[in-house]
């Protein structure tokens, strides 16, 4: 059995838990444009890519929370430390979310009773993230991936669902197809074309038959997977990082020299710093900005070999600052950030 846990509204739920005034009131986060709603907020309507000035125009009572990358990261790697206490299965989809397997902790099996063990195990690790991280976690329980992400998609907020054997076979047909996991609006359409609205209306297709109505070979069968109820129940578990990146908001727009480069300077040291233990050495360095109308820019900097070694890399990036001409732009930088390439681990 899968776990799919979840931290509801991450941005906003962190900023309610630092800070009290924030609870139970509509909030975002910040600072351009929407980067997360609370469920307070999100009941009025504002949602996330909302731009900020837009949301406060038409919500004026909104309260606006800075954004905190740091912060979200450490209390990203709590998270996902927690998780692996559970079981050392875990799949990050995103910095607050994972599949856990748990097959090994609920007995193994794919009845009632194994169901009934995994929702034990996930109100125990919600429980656990109440109390320890201060943070609300939806969580569904499921055989497969896709239902585990339904699940806690339903559980939302602050819920668990758990979907045993007669559940997902009595749901499973029913699923539109506009709502299975990956299925974009294009693909939406074409399916549509072809009437396929529900999961059971991909009885006697084939994946060619799907390929000459344009759909992607892998989208056709991983299709036709849902459709026979074998779809993906495996664990990914993450490989070496091929790069590694910090980014900083500057809370207000600017063009000035020295906040931006203190800024990119102080990424670069926080990029190094979480190599941690990892031996390898950066061989390629890039320099992100994104200005205040979300407009973004990547420029590359020049590394003449792989190096560790900060005074090279926060030379680098600041020539590479140099060539994005930033402050003989009109517009003021919101972000910065810098990322390592990172070359393949040696082989064993």
């Amino acid at each position: 059995m899968l776990i799919h846990a979840d931290a509801d509204a991450f941005f906003a739920s962190v900023e309610q838990r630092d800070h009290p005034h924030l609870r139970g009131v509509p909030m975002v986060v910040g600072p351009q444009v929407v980067a997360c709603a609370s469920y307070e907020a999100r009941a009025l309507g504002v949602h996330a890519g909302m731009p900020l000035r837009h949301a406060l125009r038409r919500w004026p009572e909104l309260r606006v929370a800075e954004f905190r990358g740091e912060v979200y990261e450490a209390v990203s790697a709590e998270l996902m430390t927690m998780f692996r206490d559970v079981t050392p299965l875990v799949e990050p989809g995103s910095m607050e979310e994972a599949f856990l397997d748990v097959t090994a902790l609920d007995g193994g099996g794919q009845d009632d009773a194994a169901a009934h063990e995994a929702g034990r195990i996930a109100a125990h690790l919600r429980e656990r993230a109440r109390r320890e991280l201060g943070l609300p976690v939806s969580a569904g329980v499921a055989r497969a991936k896709l239902f585990a992400k339904l699940a806690s998609r339903r559980a939302k907020p602050d819920g668990l669902v758990v979907v045993d054997a007669a559940t997902e076979a009595r749901v499973r047909p029913r699923l539109p197809v506009a709502d299975l996991w990956g299925v974009g609006p294009a693909t939406t359409a074409k399916l549509h074309e072809a009437a396929i609205v529900h999961v059971a209306d991909l009885a006697g297709w084939t994946v060619e038959g799907l390929v000459e109505r344009r759909v992607a070979k892998a989208m056709a069968k991983n299709l036709l997977a849902i459709r026979d109820g074998v779809d993906d129940a495996t664990i990914k578990l993450p490989g070496p990082r091929k790069s590694i990146s910090s980014t900083r908001s500057l809370g207000r727009a600017t063009r000035q020299r020295s906040m931006v480069e203190k800024a990119l300077q102080d990424n670069v040291l926080r990029a190094l710093d979480r190599l941690g233990e990892d031996p390898r050495e950066p061989t390629r360095l890039d320099v992100h900005l994104r200005f205040d109308d979300q407009y973004a820019v990547i420029q590359q900097g020049h590394l003449d070999e792989p190096t560790r070694d900060p005074t090279t890399l926060v030379g680098a990036a600041l020539a590479a600052l140099e060539r994005t001409a930033y402050e003989e732009d009109g517009r003021g930088v919101a972000m910065v950030g810098v990322s390592f390439a990172l070359p393949s681990p040696p082989q064993d």
